[in-house]
Parts: C-alpha cells; structure tokens; sequence
C-alpha cells in the first residue's frame, strides 16, 4: 500500500474512533448498539479475569498460525509431486477438492466436533487440512500459468525434474501463493473462531459465546477490537516476508 494511501487509511480510523468516543460516551451513553469507550476499557480486566482471556487467546492463535505455517511448508514440500500430472497423490488429493467446491469447510469442522468433541487438538487439524487443500489448489492453479520458457530453459541446461519443480516452478508461483496466504489467514481465523464458538471449548470462538450468554456487550466489543488488531499484525507480518524475500514479483 502507498504512503499517501496509508496517511488516509489512518486518518479515516482516527476519524471513526472520535466519533465512537464523541456518540457513545456523550451523547448516547446508555445503548445496546456499541458501548461507552471507559465501559470498554474496563471490560479488559473483567476479560483477564472472568473470561480467562490469555489462555483462551493463546488456544486461538497457536491453533491459527502452527497451522498456517504447517500447511504451508508441508504443501511447499509436496510441490514436486503436486506438479506432476497423473500421480496418485496428487490426483487423490484434488479428487476430494470437490467436495469442498459445494461443501463449506465449516461443516466438516462440525462432524470433527461431533466425533471428538473432548479433542485438544481437533481445531488444530481442521484448520490445518482446510489451510492445506488451500495452498496445493492454489498452487496446482498457478502452476499451469508458469512461463514454458523457464521450464525449456532449465531443460535445455540439464536440469533434472526436481530442480525444475522446486528452483523454477516454485519460485516462479511463490509470491502468489503467499499472497493467497493472506487471505487464508484470514478465512483461518474466521474458521477458529466459528469453530470454537459451535465446540463451546477454549478460544476466542469460547469468548464471544460466553459474552452473548451473558449479554456482556463491553467484552463482545473489546474481544472483536483484539481479533481485529492480531488479523491486521498477522496480515502485515505475510506482506513485510512477501516484500522481503519473494520481491522479484509483486504482480
């Protein structure tokens, strides 16, 4: 994003959080629309305290990010054999692709609940099947767009079909499959949570379900301001590793 860009992108943020603080603290204190900016503010402590935010916060984020890493180096890995045509591995995996085309993700999450509900782990493997049948469908996509002079180049230089697959293939998609990261990440957060909230367990999901049950608007307000701002710092950390190291193609 362009600096001029991002002077406006802060001064319409500025912009939204005075007229918060000017509507619901002044003018229209008591609502059941948005709380009073002090109210929200006090309600961090009563989600440190009565809703075990750290542990709850910690069970999303891990589940969230060692899947997202996993899944990617795990896919990065399986590239090769991704590439090729006519392999059983790959061709099993894109045969199940088709169900995810007319079945959202979340209900396979739902019969994962259903099954291991007592599961410490089960959010961690959803999350990290759907981030992986993401990568590969989106690599075997960008893959069939790979310039055919790259290939016949390192052909005709003597390159073998591994080299070919992971230094010209790979590299050539790989600053598009980390900007499709970005929107994973956030597709995995929207998961977790969504998940969490129908398990009922630990994490953020857990949090915005007691808040409702309780009708504590505060901490539904103050727990979405927290998920908002770690979504923005995991967004900008994909972007800052996408410029740093895969800057030959920002297309």
């Amino acid at each position: 994003m362009k600096k001029p860009a991002i002077k406006k992108l802060h001064r319409l943020l500025l912009f939204y959080l005075l007229l918060w603080i000017i509507l619901f603290e002044f003018i229209l204190p008591a609502n059941n629309f948005l709380p009073k900016p002090s109210v929200v503010l006090l309600s961090f402590d009563a989600l440190w305290r009565d809703y075990k935010f750290p542990v709850n916060f910690l069970a999303t984020i891990s589940s969230v990010y060692i899947a997202l890493i996993a899944a990617y180096f795990i896919a990065q890995y399986l590239s090769p054999i991704i590439f090729r045509k006519n392999h059983f591995l790959s061709e099993f995996l894109f045969s199940l692709h088709w169900f995810s085309i007319y079945i959202p993700w979340i209900i396979f999450g739902i019969f994962l609940i259903y099954w291991f509900p007592i599961s410490p782990i089960i959010e961690f493997i959803f999350l990290l099947i759907t981030a992986f049948f993401s990568l590969i469908i989106k690599i075997k996509e960008e893959a069939s767009n790979v310039q055919k002079e790259f290939i016949e180049s390192a052909v005709s230089l003597g390159a073998g079909e591994n080299i070919i697959s992971r230094k010209i293939i790979w590299k050539s998609i790989q600053p598009k499959i980390l900007k499709h990261t970005i929107l994973l990440h956030f597709n995995l957060w929207t998961l977790a949570i969504v998940f969490e909230f129908i398990k009922n367990g630990y994490g953020l999901g857990g949090i915005f379900r007691m808040a409702l049950d309780y009708k504590d608007l505060s901490a539904l307000f103050a727990v979405s301001v927290i998920t908002g701002l770690f979504v923005f710092l995991g967004n900008s950390a994909i972007k800052f590793y996408r410029n740093k190291f895969c800057h030959w193609s920002l297309n």
